[in-house]
């Protein structure tokens, strides 16, 4: 008889797990952005062996599909074009379950650290400029801009939901959400003509392996001695430093969820590692292989200059240059450049609209194959030429003779070295032809070394018309 009730006991539980009621995770909810003209999967979980029902009213076709044997269920919908509002109905026998106020449009995810959380309302003593009129604004574009905020904690395993839900980008959550997450999606809406939904899941302090498996971070092609550096790592109770954390708990529920692309802004948290290139692009493939949707657009921002202790410091520049590397890697990356958007004092520097426009720019000329013919990648050295008088001739890509304007005689951010190997500031000037600098340095009069921008802050200057800042660079491999 005690035989008989423990398998009945044990049979009980196992239909309690598994007889379990229709649910849609909350991404899937009210006031979602679906990616248009697309093919986006929708998810959830219900009984085994039932059939579930799927019928949006853009194109009123249903979809089933059948509950496997873990209880999770997983149909793939045809979107129409831009538009909405529309009704997405999920039915299995008597439950049904109803998404209102459904829109399709363009849906990006952003992720970072705390220059994407920043809020339009900024943080405590540290403002984003143009705030206010952001907010005072928001009321336009309120319903067509859709926000999607996750908050959730560290976790130690995975998960498979979240606890957030999409709400219009009104006065009060523009206030609260990320900046350049924000203005990057009014500057898509206005331009496009369509709803632009975020998935704003950024964390502040992080580093990247939190954002990866360990798997991912294995198959990166780091070395032993950097993955023990990883291992080595110790846990902070406020910014995630070991891998997983982020990733189980908001990465991974919501992968597969029908994007466009990414936004991605992180850096400082691990500014000095020499194998960050290949972290980012492990991360990249680990992304887009779990969302199943092809080689996505993935923009993200180089640091910007701050003093990090010392502004005489050359580990920022050096840690830029790795981050532009990982594009060689990466296929479909876009880095953007904020060397003059920097600030001395504050490593989270308030011009976060300009970082949006960029990030638009990229975001609109590659994804969307719009804006043809102007330049949207940043100037770097084609051509460094010693010459006899002691000026130090350099060319640059990508300025279409447009390298800052011919008035502007005041360059800041050279440095001339000779054979000592000592750097001294330089003086610079643009050549009438809009794409050649020439370097002079008193003090230097037979250069063998240029660089530019190459300390954690030294106010570096020179970028296009377009307003397209021309990065870290050097041209020497001594000892920093």
């Amino acid at each position: 008889m005690k035989r008989a009730l423990i398998i009945l006991s044990a049979l009980l539980l196992t239909a309690s797990v598994y007889a379990q009621h229709l649910r849609l995770p909350h991404i899937f909810s009210d006031h979602a952005v679906l990616q248009r003209e697309s093919t986006v999967p929708v998810w959830g979980w219900g009984e085994p062996g039932k059939i579930v029902y799927i019928t949006a009213t853009w194109n009123f076709r249903s979809v089933k599909t059948t509950v496997a044997d873990d209880g999770t269920w997983r149909v793939d919908l045809e979107t129409g074009k831009a538009g909405g509002p529309y009704v997405v109905r999920v039915s299995c026998g008597k439950e049904s379950l109803v998404m209102e106020d459904v829109m399709l449009g363009e849906v990006w995810v952003c992720s970072g650290q705390s220059n994407m959380d920043m809020p339009v309302g900024g943080y405590g003593f540290q403002q984003v400029e143009g705030s206010r009129d952001a907010i005072l604004d928001a009321p336009e574009t309120a319903s067509a801009i859709r926000v999607f905020k996750i908050t959730t904690p560290c976790c130690t395993e995975p998960q498979d939901d979240v606890d957030a839900q999409w709400k219009y980008s009104g006065p009060g959550v523009t206030a609260g959400v990320s900046a350049v997450g924000y203005f990057f999606a009014r500057r898509l809406t206005k331009a496009l003509g369509v709803p632009v939904g975020i998935i704003v899941n950024a964390w502040g302090g992080s580093r990247i392996e939190p954002w990866m498996t360990r798997e991912a971070i294995e198959g990166s092609g780091i070395s032993a001695q950097e993955l023990a550096e990883i291992d080595a790592l110790e846990e902070h109770p406020e910014w995630p430093r070991n891998p997983e954390l982020i990733w189980n708990g908001r990465m991974k529920p919501i992968a597969g969820y029908g994007a466009k692309g990414f936004l991605w802004y992180q850096g400082c948290a691990n500014i000095g590692q020499g194998c960050y290139d290949k972290l980012q692009t492990a991360m990249v493939k680990l992304w887009r292989d779990q969302w199943g949707r092809g080689d996505m657009p993935f923009i993200y921002a180089l640091l910007a200059p701050y003093s990090h202790g010392d502004s005489n410091g050359r580990w920022r520049p050096q840690f830029v240059r790795t981050q532009i590397s990982a594009m060689k890697t990466t296929p479909n990356a876009y880095a953007v450049c904020l060397e003059t958007l920097g600030d001395e004092g504050t490593i989270h520097p308030s011009r976060k609209r300009e970082v949006a426009d960029m990030m638009f720019m990229r975001a609109y000329t590659s994804a969307y194959g719009e804006y043809a013919g102007m330049p949207v990648d940043y100037p770097e050295p084609q051509t460094i030429d010693y010459l006899d008088d002691g000026r130090v001739r350099i060319t640059f890509s990508n300025v279409w003779s447009n390298l800052m304007s011919i008035t502007a005689r005041d360059i800041v951010g050279f440095e001339l070295a000779g054979s000592d190997k000592v750097f001294h500031l330089a003086k610079a000037e643009v050549d009438w032809d809009g794409q050649t600098v020439f370097v002079k340095c008193d003090d230097v009069p037979n250069p063998v070394a240029v660089r530019y921008a190459f300390r954690n802050y030294m106010g570096a200057n020179l970028q296009t018309t377009y307003g397209l800042p021309v990065p870290p660079f050097r041209t020497d491999d001594w000892p920093l």
